[in-house]
Order: C-alpha cells, then sequence, then structure tokens
C-alpha cells in the first residue's frame, strides 16, 4: 500500500477563486471587510452611527490601498480565521451581520488584483502586519503567513486596516488607467450597494473623491396617515428564524400615462433608475432596480415596461447568521432557490401586483388629469425606511401561521365618469412617417407622435365642413 498526493495547490484556489468575479465587486468584498469591522464597534442608536468611521480607497496604474479606521481586525480571528481558504465550521467572528459565508473574499480579492500583498491591522491589543508575496502563491509545500507585530512602527493612527496591493497584474493597471469609465462604475455601485450604510454617517472616499448615497425615496400622502385612503406603500415584516424580512412596494413619482409611454421606451429608461426591485442583505444591497424573471417580472407579474417606471419595491434581509441569507457567494446576487426567498418572492409579487393594477387602472388619462392624485394628497418623498417605520403602525397581522403583519394600502381610483379623451396608437414605417412629415412640416424628422397628432387635426378639420 502506497500514499498518492491528493492535497490542494495554491495555483487553483488564487485562479478558481478569482475566475467568477468582477474587478469592481472585488474591491466591493474589500470594503465589506470595513463594515464587519465597522458592526464590531457596536455603534450607538443615533440616526448617524458612523459619522466617525471613514473608509478611503485609492487606486493608480502602480497600487490599490484600502485603508479605514473600522476597528481593525481582532487578533484572534487573525491567527485562526481571517488568512485561511475558506470559513471553519466554528469562528469567533460569528454574531454580527455580516455577508460573507465561505471566509474567502478578502483573499479572492487581492488575489485578483495582484502577487505582493500587504495586510496591516491595528485593534485594541497590537498593531500586526501580514504580508503575501509570490513566492508563498506559488509555493504548494507551506499554507502559513507569518504575523508580524509592528507595534513599534505604529503604521496606523487609528484602530483600523489598511490593505495594500503592489505588483498588479498588467490588465488590472491597464484596467486603473485607460478604463475611463471604472472610477465612475465603481463610485455608482458603492452610492447604490452602500447607500444605508452612508445614510447613518460612513464616510468612503475614492481617490480622495467622497461619495454620497443614493437612496430610494417613496411616496408617502401624509393626509393619508391621518385615516384618508391615498397614496401609500405596501408594507410587509417578518421575523422568523433569526432572519428580519421587510418588504416595501410604492411610487416614487406619478406613472407615466399613454402618451408619455408612446414618447419612450424601456431602453429610454436612465441607467440611475431605481425602478424594479433592489434587494439588500444586512444593509448591503445585493441586487439593485431589478426588472428580471428573477424578481417575479414575467413571472406572477407583467413584463417589465416603461408603464412602470416609478414603481419601486425594496425587500430587506437580516440575520446575524449569513448561512441564512439568500446571498451568492459574489455577495451581488440572490439565491433565488432557497426556501426562503421562494416564500418572500411571493409577498413581492403581491405587493408589486397592486401597483401594476393601478397603473393599468390611470394609464388612459391624460396626464395633466392623473397627475393631481400626487398633487392633492400633499404626497411626500420619504427613504424607504422612514416610510417602513411610519406604515408599519397601520399593519395587521397575517393569519397564516408567519406571524408577519401587512399593510395594503387602497389607492386611489379615477373618476367615475369616462375620460374625456383617448390614446390614438398605431405604426407605421419610418419612410412613410418621414414622407408625411416633409408634407406636414416642410421638415422630414418631426416627431413621430407629433406627425400622428397633425394628422389628426387636418382630417379631423376636414372632416368638420
Amino acid at each position: 500500500m502506497s500514499l498518492i498526493n491528493a492535497s490542494p495547490t495554491k495555483g487553483f484556489f488564487v485562479n478558481m477563486l478569482t475566475r467568477d468575479i468582477d474587478l469592481d465587486d472585488a474591491i466591493l468584498d474589500l470594503l465589506d471587510n470595513s463594515l464587519d469591522g465597522l458592526l464590531r464597534q457596536e455603534p450607538g442608536n443615533t440616526e448617524q452611527p458612523y459619522q466617525d468611521y471613514t473608509v478611503d480607497i485609492s487606486i493608480s496604474k502602480d497600487e490599490f490601498i484600502i485603508e479605514d479606521n473600522c476597528g481593525g481586525i481582532p487578533t484572534e480571528i487573525a491567527e485562526n480565521y481571517a488568512f485561511r481558504m475558506g470559513k471553519p465550521p466554528a469562528r469567533e467572528d460569528d454574531g454580527i451581520p455580516t455577508v460573507g459565508m465561505f471566509g474567502i473574499g478578502m483573499k479572492r480579492a487581492v488575489f485578483k488584483m495582484g502577487q505582493d500583498i500587504s495586510i496591516i491591522s491595528k485593534n485594541s491589543d497590537k498593531c500586526f502586519c501580514v504580508n503575501i508575496g509570490q513566492d508563498w502563491l506559488e509555493s504548494d509545500n507551506s499554507w502559513d503567513l507569518t504575523m508580524v507585530d509592528c507595534n513599534d512602527e505604529m503604521q496606523l493612527d487609528n484602530q483600523g486596516t489598511k490593505i495594500i496591493v503592489h505588483h498588479l497584474y498588467p490588465g488590472i493597471s491597464e484596467k486603473f488607467t485607460t478604463d475611463s469609465g471604472f472610477l465612475s462604475t465603481l463610485a455608482g455601485k458603492i452610492k447604490t450597494h452602500y447607500a444605508y450604510i452612508i445614510k447613518k454617517g460612513l464616510n468612503i472616499n475614492v481617490n480622495g473623491q467622497p461619495i454620497s448615497g443614493n437612496p430610494i425615496k417613496l411616496l408617502v400622502s401624509q393626509n393619508a396617515i391621518d385615516g384618508d385612503s391615498s397614496v401609500l406603500p405596501f408594507v410587509y415584516t417578518e421575523e422568523q428564524d433569526g432572519v428580519r424580512i421587510r418588504i416595501i412596494v410604492g411610487l416614487t413619482g406619478q406613472p407615466p400615462g399613454l402618451i408619455e409611454e408612446d414618447k419612450a421606451t424601456e431602453n429610454s429608461l436612465p441607467t440611475e433608475s431605481s425602478a424594479g426591485w433592489t434587494i439588500i442583505c444586512n444593509e448591503r444591497v445585493v441586487l439593485y432596480a431589478d426588472r428580471s424573471f428573477l424578481t417575479g417580472w414575467g413571472d406572477g407579474l407583467p413584463r417589465f415596461h416603461y408603464q412602470f417606471n416609478t414603481i419601486v419595491g425594496i425587500v430587506e434581509f437580516s440575520s446575524n447568521d449569513a448561512s441564512k441569507l439568500p446571498v451568492t457567494t459574489t455577495k451581488r446576487g440572490i439565491d433565488a432557490s432557497t426556501d426562503l426567498y421562494l416564500r418572500v418572492r411571493k409577498r413581492m409579487i403581491e405587493g408589486m401586483r397592486i401597483f401594476v393594477d393601478y397603473t393599468n387602472k390611470w394609464k388612459n388619462l391624460k396626464g395633466e388629469e392623473s397627475i393631481t392624485v400626487i398633487s392633492r394628497t400633499k404626497a411626500e418623498s420619504l427613504d424607504s425606511l422612514s416610510a417602513i417605520n411610519l406604515i408599519t403602525k397601520k399593519s395587521t397581522t397575517v393569519r397564516d401561521g408567519s406571524d408577519g403583519k401587512i399593510f395594503k394600502p387602497t389607492l386611489p381610483t379615477p373618476p367615475s365618469s369616462k375620460p374625456t379623451s383617448r390614446v390614438i396608437r398605431f405604426s407605421k414605417s419610418i419612410a412613410e412617417i418621414q414622407m408625411v412629415s416633409e408634407f406636414l412640416f416642410s421638415e422630414s424628422n418631426e416627431k413621430p407622435s407629433e406627425v400622428g397628432e397633425a394628422c389628426f387635426d387636418y382630417i379631423f378639420e376636414e372632416t368638420k365642413k
């Protein structure tokens, strides 16, 4: 009998772990680690408990640096867990609302970028440094790393962590310097994915530029809170098996009528539009403005189109046990196969259906007839957290064994009298439209809607004669 070598190789881990994650998502993984340190600080219950904490991200062709003052990596966690390739079954870092489940986020992120890595952290006990170089990455003989005491150097002014990546891979270095859209894409993701944390005061800077949050706001009619039936969001809350669930669906503005819809297409929605479903796990956005089958569009709901561009749904999952959250390994997607998500998805569709039906009832009215719904009810924009806290007071218990609480709004309906106008819709070839435009306006490039209306007016005048 003889033994064979079945041990893993580092090359496999390094190459495979980094293959299925985008560069910007890898950077967000490191930002998640800063937030984990922040959550260990047990901040107060003020509106901005994180205002004294900062994360600085510095990106150039030669190096990547992320530095925070969020408390540092506890020594015990660094010695036993933080640098392992995977999360052990039992670890002492549980009990904080993180989104990391597999213990690969930090390693995968730095391995994605380069081969000379320094991780310096200062906690309440000590300051230490761990270096990972090319020799270690290419050697399968030892998986151990050395923790060097750096108390004498005091490389950090405050308790926190600093990660430096040198010797960037050529493709990464080029992307950092020649891809003009990369920094703006990264900043945009931070604005949306960390809007909740930024609202609570955390300062995030990229190359010295502060990033402001982009919170989603919904319309809430103040007189509806006082008892009238008017514009209010749908709200559902529940807590089971250590997971807190909150769903809110509402309007961000008056839905478009058919006239506006004729002038636009789904593709004309701005990229920053929050329409659709946003899903949040432990205060990090893992899915933003989704308008696909995943969240019910085209399955329980109509396929998303321009008519629904002011309807927004938000789902929050919160738990101190990240393994119970329906999130993928990249932390930027939803595991749609989990029982929890499948059950919550039914509630999502239930709430969204109310507002889909609302837009169907009003879409045949002229814009000025329907816009009065928002103005006359004194609807104002509130961030989703404030809206949930306000509406929850009106919720009732669901009788399905879940102990959930639900609020279903009774939205305004169109007046019983028949509308005085209708929208006429038809399509013609571009060449024909241009010919008619030239005939009517002496200009071939008038808007199709203007051409169609002018045609009707012309025939109407002839009819009256």
